[in-house]
């Protein structure tokens, strides 16, 4: 059995995904503070032990693997891209994770396996010399790491989603044959995956969508106006984001309505009208079940359903790295 400590757990990602792939495990304990998230995940998955605010632990008990997929706030590039910077941003929370491993080497309690998730635009220009010394540091303290940027869309998922994953792995026990797993055929797409009757209240009001179309009037000939192009009710969405807009591409309709303040959204067409991705599809488009959802849902509101999952992981390309990472020799 594989012990675990999943800190910044969010919904629990990495747990759903250790229980796909059938690997047996126990939860060790996760480190959360959103009480939303937290409601979501001890729905799901019971009570569960919560080291609470990462920056006041002072030691994680030992578990044989922690993942640790800190917040991605401030390297993302939807966002200000202030940078990971220790004891000043949310993605400088990753220096906490540095400060417990320290803990853990000197009590000689170092899990045999690391991982974590983030944003692509962490291995892009600006911050790839930080990884690296990431990296470098993780090597002195005894860890190969293997890393890759992965596509949602390449794991049976509808969502093109890039994310960079690192794989930690102990020296000791490491033989180098971790791989990350192969891309697959995608053989389902947006539509597959959308609810049959949907709420009126997910729909675009008329004086929204003559708003949208005025606006694109306006800005036509600057190119910086909202895309209207119907085509079939099929394709893959683009990246769910926390607190952004959603934009699916290649099926029947995209706007782009980042910019606005007064509406955010993923945008669908069903019998020439237009609507937004209602959270159940969102956290489709995470692999997650139905049953988690409902799960969730009885203790969240929409807005938080959404949020925690734009700020999850897609279950599916962890079930692949857990496949390979965790096979049987």
């Amino acid at each position: 059995m594989i012990t675990v400590n999943e800190l910044f757990s969010g919904i629990g990602a990495q747990r759903a995904a250790l229980e796909r792939a059938g690997i047996e495990h126990r939860v060790v304990g996760i480190s959360e503070i959103d009480k939303y998230a937290i409601k979501s995940y001890e729905a799901i998955y019971g009570e569960t032990r919560n080291y609470g605010d990462i920056s006041k632990v002072d030691k994680l008990d030992y578990a044989d693997f922690w993942t640790y997929s800190f917040p991605c706030t401030d390297i993302s590039v939807a966002g200000q891209q202030k940078g990971i910077v220790k004891g000043e941003t949310r993605s400088g929370l990753l220096y906490e994770v540095q400060r417990l491993l320290e803990v853990a080497v000197h009590t000689h309690t170092q899990p045999k396996w690391l991982m974590l998730e983030n944003v692509k635009n962490l291995v892009g220009k600006k911050f790839r010399a930080q990884f690296d010394e990431w990296c470098d540091w993780l090597d002195g303290i005894g860890y190969n790491t293997y890393w890759q940027v992965l596509n949602a869309k390449d794991y049976g998922v509808p969502q093109n989603r890039e994310r960079v994953f690192a794989v930690s792995v102990r020296k000791d026990i490491d033989d180098g044959n971790f791989r990350f797993p192969d891309k697959k055929f995608l053989d389902i797409r947006l539509k597959d995956i959308l609810e049959d009757e949907v709420d009126e209240k997910y729909y675009l009001s008329d004086k929204i969508l003559r708003g949208f179309k005025a606006h694109n009037e306006r800005h036509a000939e600057k190119g910086t106006g909202f895309i209207f192009k119907p085509r079939d009710t099929d394709g893959i969405a683009s990246t769910i984001r926390a607190n952004s807009s959603l934009c699916p591409t290649d099926n029947a309709v995209c706007i782009q309505a980042g910019s606005l303040n007064h509406y955010n959204g993923a945008m669908v067409a069903n019998d020439s009208r237009i609507r937004r991705l209602t959270p159940l599809e969102c956290w489709r488009l995470m692999g997650f079940t139905d049953e988690a959802f409902r799960k969730a849902e009885a203790v969240c509101s929409n807005s938080q359903l959404y949020k925690q999952a734009g700020n999850s992981i897609v279950v599916d390309v962890l079930v692949g790295i857990f496949k390979n990472l965790f096979r049987e020799d």
